[in-house]
């Protein structure tokens, strides 16, 4: 699986497994047009001594930290792959991604970023999306993602508040989505942390999901 099939698109380069049963698009440097926006994760403390009172409520701000890095996006794998293979394939795409940026250094960003969807209910329902962009844009959001693409996210921020939100304040179902993804994304997770990737710092503005981050070597 190391031998991949690299296309340079209008979006990217495109990574592709020589079987055909996977592949991945690595954006050099996303936001260039567009500001890159994602929900900073954080915590306020509440503590009163006297009143036996500890409280960590975990904070949601916009941000944006990611725009100008490198991004994997388009992740797709052959759903007949079984778990080891899958986890195979994403090695060799993301090892791929990796070379290829080793070699267009300056072309790339200071960290690489992979998207994950957000957890959804059986009926596809995305809780983190009901309790809060649901109330800012009251529309469809599958059919402006469809129709903004990559864009869809910076367009949505700017319907969305600036101030720090507690998330508590969206609901318990919001809460326990955040950060969450679907099963399948979640196997990968241990192999995603083994290449590099670090725990969400960041999640996405429209489902919750994680963004995982990894630091790019320079030099």
């Amino acid at each position: 699986m190391t031998d991949l099939l690299v296309q340079t698109l209008d979006t990217g380069v495109q990574l592709r497994l020589p079987d055909g049963r996977g592949s991945l698009t690595l954006v050099p440097r996303r936001g260039q047009d567009l500001p890159r926006y994602h929900f900073r994760l954080g915590r306020v403390v509440h503590a009163a001594q006297e009143l036996g009172l500890f409280r960590v409520q975990q904070t949601l701000l916009l941000s944006n930290d990611h725009t100008g890095d490198s991004e994997l996006t388009g992740l797709w794998l052959d759903d007949g792959l079984d778990a080891q293979e899958r986890c195979a394939a994403v090695t060799a795409l993301v090892q791929g991604a990796r070379r290829w940026i080793a070699e267009h250094r300056d072309a790339c960003g200071d960290w690489l970023i992979l998207e994950l969807p957000g957890w959804r209910t059986p009926t596809g329902v995305s809780p983190f999306w009901e309790a809060l962009g649901a109330r800012f844009y009251p529309h469809d959001w599958s059919t402006a993602q469809a129709r903004w693409g990559s864009a869809w996210c910076s367009h949505l921020a700017a319907l969305l508040p600036r101030q720090t939100l507690y998330l508590s304040f969206l609901g318990e179902a919001a809460q326990q989505a955040c950060a969450q993804t679907d099963a399948a994304h979640a196997a990968l997770l241990p192999t995603l942390h083994e290449l590099g990737f670090l725990p969400p710092l960041q999640v996405r503005i429209d489902d919750g999901g994680p963004v995982l981050s990894c630091p790019l070597p320079r030099g």
